[in-house]
This record gives C-alpha cells, structure tokens and sequence, in this order.
C-alpha cells in the first residue's frame, strides 16, 4: 500500500512541478514532508527535507532548461528512507537517511533524461492539438493537451517507488550486516547537510559559495573515508 501512496504522491508532484498549477508544492522542502506524512512518518520527511531543497536549489525550470529532476529524486529518497525506517522498526534516523540519498540520489538523472522524451511527445501534442484547433475541433484539442499530463506522472509514479524499493531493501540489510557503519554514517549525513548548504550559496551566488562548496565536499569525502576503514574493520 506504501508503494502505492508514493506513486500517487510523485505523479501528481512531477505534474505539478511542470505541467500545471506549478506552485512549488513538487519542491523539496514541501515534497519531502509530503511524502513522510502520506506515509505515516513525518518527521522522517522533515529531516531529509532541508538538505534536498538546499541540494537542488539551483534546479528550476526556466524556458528549455532541464534540471535535475528533483521531485523525482526528493519522493524516491524521502519514501526510500521512511521505508527503509519502517524495516529497521523504526524512524527514519540520520543513517537510514545518508544510504537513500546515495542509493535513489541517481534517480533524478534518470528523470531529467525522462524529462526530454516528455518534452518530444508533448510537442507532437502541441502539434497535434493546432491541427485539430483549424479544423474547428477545440474539445479534441483541449483532450491533446491533459494527454501531455499523463507521461510526466507515469515516469514519476514508476520510477519513485522504485527506487524507494530499492532502499527499503538496500538499506536495512547494510545496516544489519554491518552495524558500526551506523556511526560514520551519521556524522556522514551531517556531512551531506554541509555540502547541500554549500551547493545552496552557489545556486544564490554566495561570494564565499566556492570555499563552503569546498569544504563541504571535503567533508563529506573524510566521512566516507571513515565509513569505508569502519566496515572494513572488526565486526
């Protein structure tokens, strides 16, 4: 029922995000909360929340430009890690968190790829919609354009839950096999916090966004340092 829900939410967030009302409900900071509170664990939506607008901050769709996807990758990782949560008999816990970004993080390239073929079938609609408009036919028309709807929420409410599957299963079988990963791994997602802020000041153009960037990033790379010499140590 989880994956359902989630399908649900991330078709009509990959709709929104482009193809109507367009009201920032598909952004990360909104999405992710979303997605926790439809699948009972909203806490676990607000603490990947954050990061991920901070993230994708840069990510918007402005004329021909085609971003990452980033409601895509935002219902992919927020119900990964509620999921992933639920398996572990818990919440969504900063460890659990790091793994789905890692693991469902790759689904929002996938979704800028989908968000080309999207673009070519919408202008066949487009197209298809001005020839049936001359010949006097503005219901037909009018049909052409809620068709364009339908793939963008296909895409989104197939691929989000599987990636969410991915982690529910991923997830909590790393953690089990190798449990003093746990800690590298939450000081890691304190990490990612820090390079999402730094990618954030870049999107504003922050004069001192290169050196955070940097920084960030340097951190996130000794945490994972960490993590890798942790799971190769004794058990």
């Amino acid at each position: 029922m989880g994956y359902l829900v989630l399908a649900l939410v991330a078709g009509l967030a990959a709709v929104e995000r482009k193809g109507f009302l367009q009201a920032m409900l598909s952004r990360p900071i909104a999405l992710a909360p979303s997605i926790g509170w439809a699948l009972g664990d909203l806490e676990g939506g607000l603490l990947v929340a954050a990061p991920l607008e901070l993230l994708w901050l840069g990510a918007v769709n402005l004329g021909a430009a085609l971003p990452v996807h980033e409601a895509l990758g935002t219902a992919a990782i927020a119900g990964g890690a509620v999921l992933a949560g639920r398996a572990l008999g818990g919440g969504v816990a900063p460890e659990v968190a790091t793994l789905a970004v890692v693991l469902c993080a790759p689904v929002a390239l996938l979704g800028r790829k989908a968000d080309r073929l999207v673009e070519i079938w919408n202008e066949r609609l487009a197209a298809r919609a001005e020839a049936e408009l001359a010949h006097h036919h503005p219901r037909t028309a009018v049909r052409s354009n809620l068709y364009g709807l339908v793939l963008p929420f296909a895409i989104a409410a197939v691929l989000a839950p599987l990636g969410a599957a991915l982690a529910a299963a991923v997830v909590p079988a790393v953690l089990r096999a190798v449990p003093q990963a746990a800690g590298p791994l939450r000081v890691g997602f304190f990490a990612f916090a820090a390079l999402a802020c730094a990618s954030g000041a870049k999107a504003l153009r922050a004069r001192t966004a290169l050196a955070l960037f940097f920084a960030g990033l340097g951190a996130a790379l000794v945490v994972a340092l960490v993590a890798v010499l942790a799971r190769g140590g004794p058990a």
